[in-house]
């Protein structure tokens, strides 16, 4: 047993730790980049704020995080950087999820540039309070429909483009968010070896943004970014 719970942890594997869980939220920032360029020209302003804002809000919550981790292992214990997790990651996929579904709609014919704006003012509501929540397991439902989500669409999307490689990494990605949830039930102070499970946890994690980073590659690289390339989706980008 190498450490028995995460408090017990030496100061340098704690830093390791934060350090090592920033790698998948780059992978994710660049994925979400490469998308949200291939996108761009398919969605109103209202579903792309929402594709994006979505996006921002995911990363931003995985930074914080691994700040988090970091600091502990300087003996600062800034709370609130860990505690806001749930709340602007479940949110941020939900509203990403919704942003890519709402590109296959009517909405997405008929509405311009000033629907979804707002909701990128919600980003410092949901820092800001996320000590008020009693229990995270809504917003964690909700990270896990909203993640689950945006996946299925870009297998979807990949199907339509006739892309057997990303729909693949898509599928294995949502496999790796599933082992995910496992690991995490692990990862508790009280559980014995938790600091090895979070580890583990951390790599299962690179694999998933993994995926969906060389998925998003791989559609933009089939031609993604070209505005006819989902021909039932023409859109009026104003």
């Amino acid at each position: 047993m190498f450490f028995t719970a995460l408090g017990e942890a030496p100061a340098w594997a704690q830093i390791l730790q934060g350090v090592y869980d920033l790698l998948p939220i780059i992978l994710f920032l660049v994925g979400s980049i490469v998308l949200q360029q291939a996108l761009y020209n398919k969605m109103v302003k209202g579903c792309y704020t929402l594709f994006a804002g979505g996006t921002i809000m995911v990363t931003s919550a995985g930074i914080l995080k691994g700040l988090h981790k970091i600091l502990l292992g300087f003996g600062v214990n800034y709370v609130n950087l860990d505690l806001q997790f749930a709340t602007t990651e479940g949110i941020g996929f939900i509203l990403a999820f919704i942003g890519l579904i709402g590109m296959f709609t009517s909405y997405n014919k008929k509405y311009t540039k000033v629907q979804s704006v707002g909701i990128l003012a919600l980003i410092p509501y949901f820092l800001a309070t996320a000590t008020e929540y009693k229990s995270t397991l809504p917003f964690i439902a909700v990270m896990i429909i909203g993640a689950a989500g945006c996946m299925g669409v870009l297998i979807y999307i990949s199907i339509r483009m006739k892309s057997v490689p990303s729909a693949v990494l898509f599928s294995v990605g949502i496999v790796a968010m599933i082992i995910m949830g496992y690991l995490s039930t692990k990862t508790k102070d009280s559980a014995p070896n938790g600091f090895e499970w979070a580890f583990a946890q951390i790599s299962v994690n690179v694999i998933y943004q993994g995926c969906y980073l060389v998925g998003a590659l791989i559609l933009k690289k089939k031609g993604l970014a070209k505005e006819d390339s989902l021909s039932k989706t023409k859109i009026d980008n104003i």
